[in-house]
């Protein structure tokens, strides 16, 4: 089911509808199948929470978020461009 939730959680986020996307990629993370199932997109989905939050100016939990992102993808390439841009993101709200 995350398979079809992401891109509507997605498309919600670019349009610019945060509460929409923040509702949709809440329902992936609640979802115990998606963590074994989709690994990646349960992963990804703490990342965009990261973001949603972030704008809409919530800095603990971006934090939160961007960090348990960077817990699933430990080990992770760091050239990832959502690994570096995460832990780029982190650092600044953290010296905030």
């Amino acid at each position: 089911q995350a398979l079809f939730i992401e891109p509507l959680a997605f498309a919600h986020f670019q349009s610019g509808d945060l509460d929409k996307a923040l509702e949709e990629y809440g329902r992936i993370i609640s979802l115990t199948t998606g963590r074994l199932l989709v690994g990646d997109v349960y992963a990804k989905s703490f990342y965009m929470l990261g973001q949603i939050y972030e704008q809409k100016g919530m800095t603990k939990q971006a934090s939160e978020n961007y960090q348990k992102f960077l817990e699933f993808w430990e080990g992770a390439d760091s050239s990832l461009v959502e690994v570096s841009d995460a832990q780029k993101r982190l650092t600044s709200l953290n010296n905030q």
